[in-house]
This record gives structure tokens, C-alpha cells and sequence, in this order.
């Protein structure tokens, strides 16, 4: 009789506990994110509007070194390439070029100083007349991809806003992949310099193409402006839209095919994969966030 009412006991004993879970609640949100690897390039025109000035003159060494050195980045993608040089004066829009794989490293050295000295510092309403004014055919060519470099040591000086020039320049090129890289005097705050000296509009523009302007004034800006371009760059990451991913979350595709050749660094919120997708691959990462 004993055990019968110890297992009686134990039975109520059970049949009275909590039938208790814990469930998250927490509501989550599903978040893809993409870039299309860059395609390989074919042709490539790159036309360099270049203050004239005299007081631009001390930096003309540091334009032909850097257009080199962009020059041979370029050949590791495509030798189908030509670079062209016109001034920011609309009134004295003198063309040097165009300069290709059979150009020496002489000739593209002593482009800059090869044209002529000019009163006028307006990029956009030069870059536009250049296009419209003179035979664009004579240096563009109508299927190949084009990169523009706006370099000044003062502010763009016509009447052309950053955002209408934005717009201009997707309308013009709408065929092509195209942008733009503007080397100029940043804003560092500093009281010394004359408001007129920073490159105000060019800082608009470079944000409008989500990047930053070269500093015009650093010791060696040349480099910086051969990796500046998203025509001449492949990336093997992919930066987060939205911060704090559910970590086992994190998935990556490559052309919908998932891969875990990858790492996400939680610094920088990024993907950083262990490899180079090739040219024209979709990468997506999809992953989850709380809301």
C-alpha cells in the first residue's frame, strides 16, 4: 500500500506544476542588400577640365603624375582607353589630346602645361560647353564609358548649381556608365584659407555621387585618385544598410547561389568576403534585425 501511495503522491505531484515557456516576442525584419560587381570595361574616355590659372600652375605636376598612375590602373582593365584635357574657361576651351596606349609617359606628363593659361575657373558651365559647344565626337566616343575630373584650387564660379550639373551629366550619359572625381580644397574649417579657395560646389557635387573630393593640398593625392573610381575598382565587400544584424541571420549570395567564403566584421558592419566576385556578379546579403 505504501508504494501505491507514493506513486499516487508523485502523479498529483506532476499533474499541478506550470505547464510555463519562455517565447521571444521580439518582432524582426527581414533586410537584403546588393551591389552588381563592376562589369570588365571595353572603352573608356576620361576627360580632364583643368583650372588654368595662374595660381594653379604650381600643381600641374601633381595632375600629370596622378592622370599616369590612373593610367596604368586602366590598362590592367582595358587598353581601349583615350584621356583628353580642356580648360575651365568657356571662352578658351582649348583640347589636348586624345592620349591612348600608345602615348608615352612623356606625352602624358607634359599635357597639363601643354594648355593654355585662362582667366575663368567654371567647371560645370566648361565641362557643358565642351560637350555641346565643340564636336563631342572628336574626343568622345558614343558607347564608351566616361570618367570626368573636375581639378581646381578655388570654388566652381558659374551659374550652373552642383544639383543641376548632377542632373545634366545623368541625362548626357544615360548610355553609359559614367562619374565623376573633383580635386579641389576641402573644407577643413581652417580661418586662414579665403572662402572663395574651397571648393564649395565640387564638395555638393562629390556628395551627390557619394564620395569624397581628393584634397587638392595633400602631399600625395595621386594614388588616392587612381583607386577613386568606381569604373576602375572591384570590391570584395559589401557594407550593411542597417546595424546590428541577428548574426546567424547573415546569409550571402553570389548570383543566388549562397557561399560561406565570407566574414562579417562587426567594427565596420560590413561582409568581408574571401574572395573577388567576377565581373558583373550580384552580391546580396539577407539578414534579420529586431524592430
Amino acid at each position: 500500500m505504501n508504494y501505491f501511495y507514493i506513486a499516487l503522491f508523485a502523479l498529483l505531484a506532476c499533474g499541478c506544476q506550470s505547464d510555463v515557456s519562455i517565447v521571444d516576442q521580439k518582432e524582426t525584419r527581414v533586410i537584403v542588400d546588393s551591389f552588381i560587381q563592376t562589369d570588365r570595361l571595353e572603352e573608356l574616355d576620361v576627360l580632364v577640365v583643368l583650372d588654368t590659372s595662374g595660381s594653379m600652375m604650381d600643381n600641374y605636376d601633381d595632375v600629370a603624375d596622378g592622370m599616369d598612375i590612373l593610367r596604368q590602373d586602366i590598362e590592367s582593365l582595358t587598353l581601349d582607353y583615350r584621356f583628353g584635357y580642356t580648360t575651365m574657361d568657356k571662352n578658351n576651351l582649348s583640347y589636348i589630346g586624345p592620349y591612348d596606349s600608345s602615348s608615352t609617359a612623356i606625352d602624358m606628363l607634359m599635357a597639363p602645361s601643354l594648355l593654355p593659361t585662362t582667366s575663368l575657373e567654371e567647371g560645370f558651365a566648361a565641362t557643358y560647353s565642351f560637350f555641346t559647344s565643340l564636336d563631342p565626337y572628336e574626343f568622345r566616343r558614343p558607347d564608351a564609358d566616361f570618367l570626368l575630373f573636375l581639378i581646381s584650387d578655388e570654388d566652381e564660379q558659374s551659374a550652373i548649381s552642383a544639383s543641376l550639373f548632377y542632373e545634366w551629366m545623368h541625362s548626357e550619359f544615360q548610355d553609359v556608365s559614367h562619374d565623376v572625381v573633383c580635386v579641389v580644397n576641402p573644407d577643413d574649417g581652417s580661418e586662414s584659407s579665403w572662402a572663395y579657395e574651397v571648393g564649395f560646389k565640387y564638395i555638393e557635387l562629390a556628395d551627390l555621387y557619394e564620395k569624397d573630393v581628393v584634397d587638392l593640398q595633400a602631399e600625395d593625392w595621386s594614388v588616392w585618385l587612381s583607386e577613386s573610381s568606381y569604373l576602375t575598382r572591384q570590391m570584395d565587400y559589401i557594407a550593411l544598410s542597417e546595424a546590428d544584424p541577428i548574426l546567424e541571420s547573415l546569409t550571402v549570395y553570389i548570383n543566388s547561389q549562397t557561399t560561406s567564403d565570407w566574414q562579417y566584421n562587426e567594427k565596420t558592419n560590413t561582409i568581408q568576403l574571401g574572395f573577388l566576385p567576377d565581373y558583373g556578379a550580384l552580391v546580396e546579403v539577407g539578414y534579420k534585425i529586431y524592430i
